[in-house]
């Protein structure tokens, strides 16, 4: 979607965010999402090669499960607990809350959803600038594990990291599961300038607690270019 008025209120989602300001070229990962394509257009799904942020060990995923209301990305086929399940990336694309695999949590509409390995590795959306210029970035990680999601989630442009945060806690849909624990959630705001190629990371690791157990964690995202 590309808007032409010179002004524009951008609210983002039922989560709260928004943009006041000249009308902006918005990249939306919810309304951009693809179970079929990867790389799509200018994100990519994936996930970290070893217990590492650095670009080099980012593996975009390979299979998809694209399953209704939500499908996943999976680094293999195996479309079942085990080795080349985690990390994954699942995506809820219909109009309400739905549970997640064995009714264990719950992404609201339009939400995407990650969970690290339980050796480490990282659970990774990437956006790659299509054209240079100022952009903006509105993130929002929350807890959807009804096990209360214990995760480090990150935002990092290249190497250099913009956002980092603990979750602990639910903070989805709570119709689904009371809001509760230290940090349910976690926003992030901020303008960047990005050159062509250039790439944002939106990562969720598996805690302090080095464990994936119950650690599924929800993500909004928007990009919005500027004028």
């Amino acid at each position: 979607m590309r808007v032409a008025s010179t002004v524009l209120l951008v609210v983002l989602g039922s989560w709260g965010l928004a943009y006041s300001g000249p009308a902006p070229l918005p990249y939306d990962l919810s309304a951009d999402f693809s179970l079929q394509h990867n790389p799509n257009q200018v994100w990519q799904y994936g996930y970290s090669e070893t217990n590492s942020l650095d670009p080099s060990q980012f593996r975009l995923d390979k299979n998809t499960d694209p399953a209704q209301p939500i499908g996943f990305w999976h680094p293999d086929t195996n479309h079942g607990p085990g080795p080349g399940y985690y990390p994954y990336i699942a995506y809820n694309d219909s109009a309400k809350t739905e549970y997640g695999s064995s009714n264990g949590w719950a992404a609201r509409a339009g939400q995407v959803a990650m969970e690290a390995s339980n050796t480490g590795q990282y659970s990774l959306v990437r956006f790659v600038a299509p054209v240079p210029g100022t952009y903006r970035i509105e993130a929002r990680f929350e807890g959807i594990h009804f096990g209360l999601s214990t995760t480090d989630v990150h935002v990092l442009h290249n190497t250099v990291s913009l956002f980092a945060a603990e979750i602990a806690g639910y903070g989805g849909d709570p119709a689904f599961h009371k809001v509760e624990g230290a940090n349910p959630a976690a926003t992030y705001s901020g303008k960047v300038k990005l050159k062509q190629g250039d790439i944002l990371t939106f990562a969720v690791g598996y805690g302090k607690n080095k464990t994936h157990y119950g650690d599924t964690t929800g993500l909004f995202a928007r990009v919005v270019r500027l004028p």
